[in-house]
């Protein structure tokens, strides 16, 4: 038998290549025209059926057929498309019902993914789906929101996020990602909500000052060093619990935060006075190790000023009588109670008041106020004898006063322990 030569090798090869895409196009182009639908885009809607599938009671899927007839862009649950030449693309798709208390999805996200480049949103609902985010997820130049809900997804943060110059919105929130948040995001310049809450991310928070975030959320992570310099048009900044450290100038300039949360770290140095100026609801600075006095240059109007937990010190500020609900216990705070503290729980405007575990000597007319039963006070654990009768929450299990020898020097600003 003679052996066939490379030519006749090369010929057969080509002829298999070539039925094989015969065969392809056959199947396809029926589609194709019957549906409008690009052929790309259908194999990526095969392979996500493919590798997905409904949790036990949903039925998200259920649109999903492949027939001649059907066009998916107009029959399949959670897709949306624009018309791009002679054919449809996929732009918008919406994987698992959004609806809540429904079942999500199992399975992981398939490669093919990254082929819907005319892709600008993907959002993808809470289940149980397990895996690493693509690589390819670089490939959608077009994609401004990628929203991932609670899910087992898993590995790190994909690079190539660095490439979606039009992105505006990256939320994965409540998975299992690993390592680092990817520096080149710090390039996004339309990126304006980053929510990577509740992962496994270590590393520092990469510098975001050119970027047009109006949403920061890292919270419940691992991650570490300072605080980075942020866009001044910031309004929410989330980094609690994770192991921040240093001071916290950088708040400097966000002067348009409406919601701060930089609890459960370890952040010190003092706190800006220019904070208690920002247009704030809440003001979470909570569990840190803050120290000195509190400088507060105008009445504030918070609904939650949280500084407990720290190591401030000096004479408490009248302004902050302004603040609806004011948590101040475990700090080495002195003197007097202001007055304004016993006006405002009489009028129901300040309606949580937490002073306990503090060096405070005198209460003033929050001692004998009659206050109003829908406020709550805590004032044990201080210097005043004898200790104060004030309602403390349930779980506040601590003694009516200090011991005298830490006492001894509280009057003169120096807290005995």
């Amino acid at each position: 038998m003679t052996t066939p030569g490379y030519g006749e090798y090369r010929r057969s090869c080509s002829f298999t290549v070539a039925v094989a895409l015969t065969m392809v196009i056959t199947y396809l182009l029926p589609h194709a025209h019957a549906q409008l639908l690009y052929p790309i885009d259908m194999l990526a809607l095969r392979s996500i059926k493919a590798s997905m599938s409904d949790l036990p009671g949903g039925s998200f899927f259920s649109s999903w057929v492949f027939a001649l007839r059907i066009n998916p862009c107009q029959s399949f649950a959670g897709l949306q498309c624009i018309k791009v030449g002679s054919f449809n693309r996929i732009s918008s798709l919406s994987l698992g019902p959004l609806s809540a208390g429904t079942p999500g999805l199992t399975g992981f996200l398939p490669h093919s993914l990254g082929n819907l480049i005319y892709l600008q949103t993907l959002t993808i609902s809470s289940g149980a789906l397990r895996g690493a985010v693509p690589d390819n997820i670089g490939n959608l130049q077009s994609l401004r929101t990628f929203s991932l809900g609670p899910n087992y997804l898993s590995g790190p943060l994909p690079s190539s996020f660095a490439n979606l110059r039009n992105l505006e919105t990256l939320q994965i929130r409540k998975n299992q990602l690993e390592g680092r948040i990817p520096p080149g995001i710090s390039n996004l310049s339309s990126l304006k909500v980053l929510v990577l809450s509740e992962n496994r991310l270590y590393g520092p928070i990469p510098g975001l000052s050119q970027t047009s975030l109006i949403h920061l959320d890292v919270s419940n992570n691992y991650l570490a060093g300072g605080l980075p310099f942020l866009p001044s048009s910031l309004q929410y900044l989330s980094t609690t619990r994770n192991q921040l450290s240093g001071g916290i100038d950088a708040v400097k300039v966000l002067t348009n935060l409406a919601y701060l949360d930089l609890s459960y770290n370890r952040f010190s140095g003092g706190i800006p006075s220019a904070v208690f100026e920002f247009p704030l609801s809440f003001l979470l600075l909570n569990h840190n190790q803050f120290r000195g006095a509190v400088d507060v240059p105008a009445e504030v109007r918070i609904s939650v000023v949280d500084l407990s937990h720290n190591k401030l010190k000096g004479n408490i500020s009248p302004y902050l009588a302004g603040t609806t609900n004011l948590f101040l216990n475990n700090n080495m705070f002195i003197g007097t109670v202001p007055q304004d503290f016993a006006s405002k729980m009489q009028e129901a405007t300040l309606q949580s008041l937490y002073l306990q575990h503090n060096y405070l000597t005198n209460f003033g007319a929050l001692a004998s106020a009659s206050l109003p039963p829908s406020v709550s006070v805590c004032l044990l654990y201080n210097c005043l004898v004898p200790p104060p009768q004030s309602l403390c929450p349930p779980n506040v299990d601590m003694p009516a006063s200090r011991p005298d020898y830490q006492c001894l020097d509280a009057s003169s600003g120096q807290p005995g322990d």
